[in-house]
């Protein structure tokens, strides 16, 4: 009898079924294959944090109890902790890279041991720097008043700051706390002493800055601010002589009318007449405060072309030379000049401020589209 062989027809039916059967087979042979490895390297995890959870135990000084600490894999090796054939990926057999990241539980009182694939130098924040390290670098900014403090120059710095989601400006740095001033006017129209004494620890101004004003502070904000700063309160006794060295040098002094305190301890203050004069990157050196002169307060970020009160009393001496009650305070007038008035007559204020020594920046270039943003 004659075989007959397969047809074609049969043989590609055939090669048909199996194909089918091989797409059945081969995704979940595959997918098999995946899961266990996949397996595999969830139990390398679990051995990594196991044993970097046996390090810390042996080096409990070393971790933060608040933030994180970051472990790297080298260091549980260096340390016999695991091996470094423990380290391959069962997944691709290459060396596991990454970093264990320990961070304190507090709910549970215990640390907690995670491992991330992302390399320890990529998983630390990012270091904020001291805004009066930014202030101190920064190239709008000199070293010109007799201490050498360090204050921004020129008609218009990148020294805006964002205190209390308003702008304010930053004047400079003194003794390692950064003085800022706001950039709007608190009230352009305000006595600096209804009772019409220039003792700013009696004055109406001092109190509603520190009562109505302070109060109008945010809680975040009002964290920032240093209140047991040190104001001084020398006076000025002869306007007509004085340069911006004599001002700077007569406000840290101990002239003042009799009775009144030479400084104040609190929270907000105001400028002082050298704070303008020291922001000029004109030739105020030479010049007299008093004289109107364009160059100085045209150049000068401080200036305004509205009036506003400093904290420098104005005192003088009789004709045998003893101090006088004089009531006067000096203002830097819209005119750019530097005079004295009365107390209980009105000018602007803008609140000043010294914050704390350890505020950082966030972010910001200090530009006033892009002020700094700070935090503690």
């Amino acid at each position: 009898m004659k075989k007959r062989g397969f047809t074609l027809t049969e043989v590609l039916g055939v090669i048909v079924i199996l194909g089918l059967i091989a797409l059945i087979i081969f995704p979940n042979v595959s997918k098999s294959i995946k899961n266990s490895k996949q397996k595999l390297y969830n139990e390398q995890i679990a051995l990594i944090e196991e044993n970097a959870r046996k390090w810390g135990v042996e080096h409990t000084a070393q971790l933060p109890n608040s933030g994180s600490y970051y472990l790297e894999l080298n260091d549980l090796v260096l340390g016999g902790y695991i091996s470094q054939k423990e380290l391959k990926d069962p997944r691709n057999n290459s060396t596991m890279e990454g970093c264990i990241v320990i961070s304190y539980d507090p709910s549970y009182n215990q640390y907690k041991y995670l491992y991330t694939e992302a390399s320890c130098e990529d998983q630390k924040p990012v270091e904020l720097v001291r805004l009066s390290e930014k202030v101190n670098t920064s190239s709008d900014v000199v070293s010109n008043d007799p201490s050498g403090n360090r204050r921004y120059v020129g008609p218009n710095p990148n020294n805006y700051i964002r205190f209390n989601n308003e702008l304010w400006r930053i004047i400079g740095v003194f003794n390692g706390q950064v003085k800022i001033v706001r950039n709007e006017y608190y009230n352009t129209n305000i006595a600096w002493d209804n009772n019409n004494a220039n003792d700013w620890n009696s004055s109406t101004l001092k109190d509603e800055l520190n009562t109505a004003f302070y109060d109008s502070i945010g809680t975040e904000s009002k964290s920032y601010i240093d209140t047991t700063h040190i104001w001084n309160l020398g006076g000025v006794a002869n306007l007509t002589t004085a340069n911006r060295s004599d001002f700077y040098n007569s406000e840290k002094g101990v002239l003042v009318a009799p009775n009144r305190p030479t400084s104040w301890t609190g929270a907000v203050g105001l400028i002082y007449p050298s704070d303008m004069a020291y922001a000029t990157n004109g030739a105020c050196d030479s010049i007299e405060l008093n004289k109107n002169s364009a160059d100085c307060y045209n150049n000068s970020w401080l200036y305004s072309s509205t009036s506003q009160w400093t904290l420098t009393p104005y005192v003088g001496n009789d004709i045998n030379g003893n101090i006088t009650q004089l009531n006067g305070i000096y203002v830097i007038k819209s005119s750019g000049i530097v005079d004295a008035n009365m107390t209980n007559s009105a000018a602007g204020v803008r609140p000043v401020v010294y914050l704390k020594a350890d505020v950082k920046v966030e972010s910001g270039s200090g530009s006033n589209t892009n002020p700094f943003n700070i935090s503690l």
